[in-house]
């Protein structure tokens, strides 16, 4: 297994015992004690995961994911004792794909780091692009253009697009949204999806008005010649 795995936590003892349950999976482990290591590191070499904790001495996980979100979109799963909705609401906000609370089984954290590639090892890389009015995704390589220029999505507000585009024209409740992106084990609340469907709006500039409001139901993915 070639996957190369960034683990951001300054308690030492289970930085070592993560480390030692992914290596033992033929992982590639490297290891950072604090958010300003691990964002030069991230920096740096294109991991394909980063687990990460929230509170660290000199630069915290938000501080740090914010950063790297500025360049990068590696997939990012926090490891935290935070557990209140604003903590999940503003990881999310900044782009985290995952949450796994403290205390927790390394065995778990493992099956869900396998699943995830399992996942993307699914995915197809030459998959066609898909073409919207001003908008053009190409979902292998997670991209997306408005008229000529690339935007750069989070991996959930790209999947929030997603969805839309597979659903297009027709409402999505928040509780469909909120089951197909985050999942059904999410423990935060609903304002995830208000509040990244918000960014996303502005993200997509001109093509913003495509992602509609359905008061009372949800949202509504529709492409208007008006727009």
């Amino acid at each position: 297994m070639d996957k190369e795995i960034l683990i951001v936590e300054d308690e030492k003892r289970l930085r070592d015992l993560l480390r030692d349950y992914l290596v033992k999976e033929g992982y590639h482990v490297d290891l950072a004690s604090h958010g300003e290591e691990g964002l030069h590191m991230a920096l740096e070499k294109d991991y394909d995961l980063i687990l990460l904790d929230v509170m660290m001495p000199f630069m915290n996980g938000f501080d740090m994911l914010e950063e790297l979100r500025k360049k990068k979109n590696t997939r990012v799963f926090y490891i935290t004792a935070k557990t209140m909705d604003e903590d999940f609401v503003k990881a999310y906000e900044i782009g985290a794909d995952d949450f796994i609370a403290k205390p927790f089984s390394p065995k778990i954290l493992v099956m869900k780091i396998g699943n995830l590639f399992k996942r993307l090892e699914q995915e197809d890389p030459l998959q066609e692009e898909l073409v919207f009015g001003r908008l053009t995704l190409h979902p292998g390589a997670q991209r997306v253009y408005v008229e000529t220029s690339e935007i750069f999505l989070t991996k959930k507000e790209f999947e929030l697009l997603l969805l839309f585009t597979q659903n297009k024209d027709l409402v999505l409740s928040r509780e469909i949204i909120l089951e197909k992106v985050w999942g059904f084990d999410y423990e935060g609340d609903l304002r995830a999806i208000d509040t990244s469907i918000k960014r996303l709006r502005e993200k997509l500039q001109t093509a913003a008005a495509y992602v509609e409001t359905v008061r009372g139901y949800g949202y509504r993915f529709r492409v208007s010649d008006d727009v």
